[in-house]
């Protein structure tokens, strides 16, 4: 058995590209289908492995900076023409780890016309304004597809739309490589095919290679942004949980590995919320009964994104399982007590303390006081474990001291490189 943690790094981004098309049924496959298209372009250009690969992710994580489903939509369908925001937003998220940093501008880029990049002195001989232009061309290729027509009867509409793009905002010769990917119906059938994700991991066009935990983490860093920096109230959020965890976690003697696992399970516990609206996200009211059934649902696709990646089970099962309760009573699975995992109940009682400790747009945050007390009640009902709870209590000054720290460096980050881009 491995100490240390390990994840692997193709099925992470995989994982997260196909959970950014959740919000909505049309958005279904935009990033996959992106990189498919893009994948093409990159063979006939004969682009190397490192070029590809770095086209590729640019391609599967097009759309980070746009947060929210509202957003994507936005941006998808063409009713918010101020692309810049999430261009601008998708690139920093990618420089914030050495990882996913060399497909940066390729994204910064995507919706910038060849004369802007020809303006400016840039040419196709870069590889980021060639790599930037191929990924344009994908994505306005794959946003022209109606999903309620069959692809065949559509191809010659959809390549006199990409013609139409030649010369302003895509390079003719980037067009030309289109059409040489493009003459055949096998190209367009899989391009909508039930399983293309499947088959463009077996590509292999990224490394499938092992994460140690510090890699892992710096790219869960990038993904807990992705969820958590799409309002202000909750940009400090997950770093919070994952802070809170790990300081329980080391008073109730967890080992290293499993440290690891709650951190992560703490950064990426509500990726899950891709799906969920800023409507709902954002209310400063009660949610109704049918509000609520939409934020329910965000544990079970926590659970579903990060069990795609290998050595992420444990980080998935708890961050499943962080709104489960003791007596049966929690979303989404009511999982009782003989179910749960200690790493489980120990997330699920930091996520309470953050949230209660957090500003909302409906309440204001609690105090040590009222958290402590709110927990030790829902411990006597048989909501929460008692002694979590008072490893907690007894520590409560120097566990909020580490999650004030790590909660500062977030928000102080956000707000140098990214409050100011809307």
């Amino acid at each position: 058995m491995w100490r240390h943690l390990t994840a692997n790094f193709s099925d992470l981004i995989f994982s997260v590209s196909e959970a950014m098309d959740l919000a909505d049924s049309s958005l279904a496959d935009h990033q996959i289908r992106t990189a498919f298209v893009s994948a093409e372009l990159a063979r006939v250009a004969r682009l190397d492995f490192e070029q590809t690969e770095r086209l590729t992710i640019a391609a599967l994580l097009h759309d980070i900076g746009a947060l929210s489903p509202e957003a994507k939509l936005g941006v998808h369908s063409g009713l918010d023409q101020r692309l810049d925001p999430h261009c601008l937003r998708g690139g920093k998220l990618l420089r914030e780890t050495s990882w996913l940093a060399p497909s940066a501008a390729i994204v910064e880029w995507h919706h910038t016309p060849i004369k802007t990049h020809l303006e400016a002195g840039r040419s196709l001989a870069d590889f980021d304004v060639l790599g930037a232009q191929i990924l344009c061309l994908a994505d306005h290729l794959e946003q022209a597809i109606r999903r309620d027509t069959f692809i065949l009867f559509q191809v010659d509409e959809l390549r006199t739309t990409v013609h139409k793009l030649a010369g302003t905002l895509i390079h003719a010769d980037v067009v030309a490589l289109f059409d040489q990917v493009s003459g055949n119906d096998c190209f367009w059938l899989e391009l909508v095919a039930r399983d293309l994700g499947l088959r463009l991991r077996k590509r292999n066009q990224l490394r499938s290679v092992s994460l140690d935990h510090a890699a892992a983490r710096a790219l869960a860093g990038v993904f807990k942004d992705m969820t958590d920096f799409r309002v202000g109230f909750t940009v400090t959020h997950s770093t919070g949980v994952a802070a809170c965890a790990c300081g329980i976690g080391e008073i109730l003697g967890l080992v290293e590995k499993e440290l690891q696992q709650l951190e992560l399970a703490g950064l990426l516990h509500d990726i899950g919320k891709l799906v969920v609206p800023n409507a709902i996200f954002c209310k400063p009211a009660k949610l109704t009964p049918e509000e609520y059934a939409v934020i329910r649902q965000h544990p079970y696709c926590s659970y579903q994104i990060l069990s795609r990646v290998r050595g992420f089970e444990k980080v998935a099962k708890w961050s499943g399982h962080h709104h489960e309760r003791l007596d049966g009573s929690g979303y989404c699975r009511g999982v009782k007590t003989a179910g749960l995992d200690l790493g489980a109940i120990v997330l699920g009682v930091a996520d309470i303390v953050i949230a209660m400790a957090e500003r909302r747009p409906y309440r204001e945050p609690g105090n040590s006081s009222a958290v402590l007390g709110e927990l030790r009640a829902m411990a006597r009902k048989g909501l929460l474990d008692m002694n979590v709870v008072e490893a907690l209590a007894d520590n409560y000054p120097s566990i909020s001291a580490r999650v004030l720290e790590a909660q500062a460096a977030v928000e102080a980050r956000y707000l140098e490189n990214y409050a100011m881009i809307s």
